[in-house]
């Protein structure tokens, strides 16, 4: 179906919608719930290049909406994400690597987003680096955290709507 990618958006939608509100009531903590590297790991196991690609990339553009970062920065890193993923579908056949998946591509798009805003906000012109470095350990690792923690119920509601558009289930074995 070609539509399918645009289906699993708007099912994953409001896992993004309820990580922006859980930051919004985290806000005096400098936290960021940040899902969307881990959102793109289960589609990337289903769906065609392109349209992985296409996801991918409206997740980016969708949490890059609200935050002042460079604009292009978590979309392209995100489409990249998703071309690895779909070329090496090998690293995906199994649920250990695909949790395993979710973990990394998180941490890595939340590494590249806090680091796109501390350039854009100046952290590294006003020489405070060792604070900047502290608080992308703490951000990075809240994201490899609830990456683990959401990324099963998010997959799950990503797969019943692939299932509900017509996708061949994804592979097991290589």
């Amino acid at each position: 179906m070609v539509w399918a990618w645009f289906i699993v958006l708007l099912a994953t939608l409001p896992g993004l919608w309820v990580a922006d509100l859980l930051t919004d009531s985290l806000a005096g903590t400098n936290l960021v719930v940040f899902i969307s590297g881990a959102a793109i790991v289960a589609p990337c196991r289903r769906l065609k290049r392109w349209q992985a690609v296409l996801f991918a990339a409206c997740v980016g553009f969708l949490f890059e909406a609200r935050r002042p970062i460079p604009l292009g920065t978590l979309p392209f890193l995100l489409a990249g994400l998703s071309i690895f993923l779909t070329s090496n579908r090998i690293l995906l056949r199994n649920t250990p690597l695909v949790l395993r998946g979710a973990v990394l591509c998180n941490t890595l798009a939340c590494t590249a987003w806090f680091t796109a805003a501390g350039l854009r906000a100046g952290a590294f012109a006003q020489g405070d680096l060792g604070d900047f470095t502290l608080q992308l350990l703490i951000q990075v690792g809240f994201a490899a955290a609830i990456a683990l923690l959401v990324f099963v119920p998010l997959a799950l509601i990503q797969d019943a709507a692939m299932d509900r558009t017509g996708l061949p289930p994804a592979l097991e074995s290589p």
